[in-house]
């Protein structure tokens, strides 16, 4: 980089600091800092859930993973969007009905406080733990760049600007910097890939240079095979269901329509977004082979590749991806603590005021834990294992106990929830660390010790009380705010044009999950399959989240 590119850099950070800053004025009330006063429209909610949903650990991350293991670590992208298009369509109406601003929340009315709190007080660390892992794909993606190989200083330059404003203007200014962000984010990432495809000579010289697996899809064997997609696709439901950076946007909505359809948008629009960073990670496997560590993939593609005031222009473009889903889950941990552990354990007596102040001091500590679990990543491995440990682990029992179980089975009580949770973490970690199990298994073995303990647990406990129930099971059905704007939205639809959707979005699951299965024997058809399935399965949920 040149004096022009930093020009270009250091005048976009102040720009966002500035449109940041600027919504200091709007946070009137926790409620404006948590969730935006419950204002945001589809298309904002889309645009600010995409940009969440994009970072620099896909750039870096995912990239690297597509230089050593080939392009199938797409589906960590890909079901992650089926996941948003699930989620929006049938669990995140009803959160949104209930008016909560976290899980944690969601669990005191369906379980306990004590469930509560124990949850939040995990989940601040796990998040903050991921706040860590995106800040060291940044470092290591801004020192082959910049020419600046300074871990610690880029670090801080890329945590301070997003500490600064998310203390001051919460949820508003996380909505409107994502805006401006992901259009940035989008220009740089359309600006790479055609600049590394011409470098080689386009698709069929790529297809000519690099092992057929590497462009399969759905393979039989490697880390990221047919196993590895249906256990990303379970994880990407939870994430989706109960992940707090992502959900405080979702609770932001307008309306419940608006959560259906913002969801559903941000899941479609994000999927061809993922060949934008593992085509790149593919190209330059050709141009740089050998490379000592794979997360370097596309930071030297950059830096070797394009020219000065254009090279300044992208790394805007991945500053944006970085500083959205820090800023999201900041604010994630400021809610969680202020209103599950400040405001319900701490001192439960405080004023809107007192815990605006709390909200803002926990986001500037998180800044500070984030920077320290920077350093933490490489010893697990890299970005991706890191991130990939820690929601087999953590993020599965959570999923069983709070939307399975909580939203669908009556009986399920608080005794059954933290033993579920405890069993399922504790097995995952066991797994993980003494018997050096795999991410795919021990993401199975975290959800099936979950599954089991936690039916069990609650059978051999007290009833719950139906007061604890009876609203949850309600919040199935339309509203009062949707009856008082005749803005329905049913989840099991209503009209003939929403049951065929709904029908068109089964089937396509089913092709999908064929097109998987079909992996396992290496039948060549397979990818092919999959991804018909996938196309067919997002049709259906548009259609399905526009109809009634």
């Amino acid at each position: 980089m040149n004096y022009l590119d930093y020009i270009i850099v250091f005048s976009f950070m102040a720009l966002t600091f500035y449109v940041g800053s600027f919504f200091y004025k709007w946070v009137g009330s926790t409620d404006d800092f948590y969730v935006a006063g419950r204002k945001l429209t589809p298309f904002i909610l889309a645009a600010v859930l995409t940009a969440t949903n994009v970072n620099l650990y896909s750039f870096v991350g995912q990239a690297g993973i597509a230089y050593k293991h080939g392009i199938s670590i797409l589906w960590q992208t890909w079901t992650g969007n089926m996941a948003l298009v699930f989620s929006g369509l049938f669990v995140l109406p009803i959160l949104r009905r209930l008016r909560i601003k976290t899980i944690p929340e969601f669990l005191e009315m369906r379980y306990s406080k004590g469930v509560r709190t124990f949850v939040a007080v995990l989940w601040v660390l796990r998040l903050a733990f991921w706040l860590g892992v995106i800040s060291y794909t940044a470092a290591i993606a801004a020192q082959p760049i910049t020419g600046l190989h300074s871990f610690t200083a880029w670090v801080l330059i890329f945590s301070v600007i997003a500490i600064i404003y998310t203390t001051l203007g919460g949820m508003w200014s996380v909505a409107f910097t994502d805006v401006m962000q992901f259009v940035f984010m989008l220009g740089g990432a359309l600006i790479v890939l055609p600049l590394a495809m011409s470098k080689i000579g386009w698709w069929p010289q790529l297809a000519a240079q690099l092992p057929p697996e590497s462009l399969t899809l759905v393979t039989q064997t490697g880390a990221y095979n047919w196993k590895f997609i249906i256990a990303i696709l379970l994880l990407g439901i939870e994430w989706a269901c109960v992940d707090q950076g992502l959900l405080q946007r979702a609770f932001g909505a307008e309306s419940t329509k608006t959560v259906a359809r913002g969801l559903v948008l941000a899941g479609i629009i994000t999927t061809p977004f993922a060949l934008l960073w593992n085509i790149p990670g593919l190209a330059a496997r050709v141009l740089y082979p050998g490379l000592d560590n794979a997360d370097m993939a596309v930071p030297t593609l950059l830096a070797t590749l394009l020219p000065n005031i254009v090279l300044g222009l992208v790394v805007c473009g991945l500053i944006s991806s970085h500083l959205s889903t820090i800023s999201a889950n900041l604010n994630g941990v400021a809610t969680i603590f202020a209103s599950d552990i400040y405001e319900n354990i701490l001192n439960r007596k405080a004023t809107d005021r007192e815990v605006l102040r709390i909200a803002r001091i926990v986001t500037a500590i998180t800044g500070v834990a984030m920077i320290v679990f920077a350093y933490l990543v490489p010893i697990l491995g890299g970005a991706v294992n890191a991130y990939l440990t820690i929601i087999a682990i953590m993020d599965m029992p959570l999923f069983v106990v709070s939307i399975l179980y909580g939203l669908l089975w009556k009986r399920a009580n608080w005794q059954g929830a933290i033993g579920g949770y405890a069993a399922g973490a504790l097995a995952g970690i066991v797994g993980t660390f003494y018997y050096e199990l795999d991410f795919n298994t021990t993401t199975f073995i975290s959800a099936g010790f979950a599954l089991i303990f936690t039916p069990i647990v609650s059978l051999l406990t007290s009833v719950p009380d139906p007061q604890k129930t009876d609203p949850i099971w309600r919040a199935k059905h339309a509203s009062e705010e949707e009856l008082q704007s005749n803005g329905f939205y049913h989840i099991i639809p209503r009209t003939t044009a929403g049951k065929v959707s709904l029908s068109v979005f089964v089937l396509g699951l089913v092709i999908f999950l064929v097109g998987v299965l079909l992996g396992s024997e290496g039948m060549a058809e397979a990818s092919f399959i999959a991804v018909g399935g996938m196309v067919i399965y997002f049709l259906g949920g548009l259609w399905r989240a526009y109809t009634n």
